[in-house]
């Protein structure tokens, strides 16, 4: 077991795939993405990461993203993502998650005047809920999704100077949306990096391949890594059990 290796797990079926963890040992972050926060049992999740935690086996948490963004120039959005946030870290919580990753809720194609606002409502935003990270010893986590420079993101990262947020590096995502060279993201951004999303596509659309199934730049991610001697953590983001086989596979051949 790779301490430092995740696997994406639908909240909804953990109960389901436990004993696929247990005997394969791997540890899932569990993704609040496909049922609402609110149906889900916590207390059962709970039960579901205690056994994993007997087994020596961590958690780490993908926070629902639906209409969530605390940058918005709405009040009622912004109140809605605060009400989701406070769920989420409830939720990592009950589960001892160590991580948590959050979408930043950046609309496609935000100017530069929307950028800096969404900056601004962020900053105001997460102090409460980094501190709150902290007395359980979870690191907060921005993902990017359609930004095509990692600017905003590391910015807000910079002026919230706190160990419990960082960044979580999708290549996926960069592949399709970012329009900096790879290294030149990875150099920027590494103050921060505390995790990585690692899944493929061919560079048009969002298809969660496994890894080296379409043209993102795995090779230069993992020299990129061994030559910093960065050790992020990092989720798997396939999404289905014979995917996940495939990249776990390939992602052998890289970390060998």
């Amino acid at each position: 077991m790779n301490p430092s290796l995740f696997v994406h797990v639908p909240a909804q079926l953990l109960p389901a795939r436990l004993n696929f963890l247990l005997n394969r040992r791997l540890q899932p972050e569990i993704a609040c993405q496909e049922v609402s926060i609110d149906q889900l049992d916590f207390k059962q999740l709970g039960e579901c990461a205690a056994i994993l935690a007997a087994e020596q086996l961590g958690t780490s948490l993908h926070a629902p993203f639906a209409a969530f963004n605390p940058g918005s120039s709405r009040k009622r959005i912004r109140k809605y993502s605060r009400e989701l946030a406070r769920k989420s870290l409830q939720l990592a919580e009950t589960i001892k998650a160590k991580r948590i990753i959050f979408h930043p809720g950046i609309p496609y194609g935000s100017s530069d005047r929307q950028l800096d606002h969404w900056r601004q409502q962020n900053f105001a935003f997460w102090p409460e809920f980094i501190s709150l990270a902290e007395t359980f010893d979870c690191c907060i986590c921005l993902e990017n999704i359609y930004e095509s420079v990692p600017d905003s993101l590391l910015q807000l990262c910079g002026e919230l100077s706190s160990p419990w947020f960082g960044h979580c590096f999708d290549i996926g995502h960069w592949n399709i949306f970012g329009t900096v060279k790879l290294r030149n993201w990875l150099d920027q951004a590494s103050p921060w990096l505390k995790h990585l999303h690692l899944h493929d596509n061919c560079g048009d659309q969002d298809e969660h391949l496994p890894i080296g199934q379409g043209y993102a730049s795995f090779t230069t991610l993992f020299a990129w890594l061994k030559e910093r001697d960065c050790s992020p953590t990092f989720t798997l983001e396939a999404h289905n059990l014979p995917d996940l086989d495939l990249s776990l596979a390939a992602l052998d051949r890289y970390l060998a």
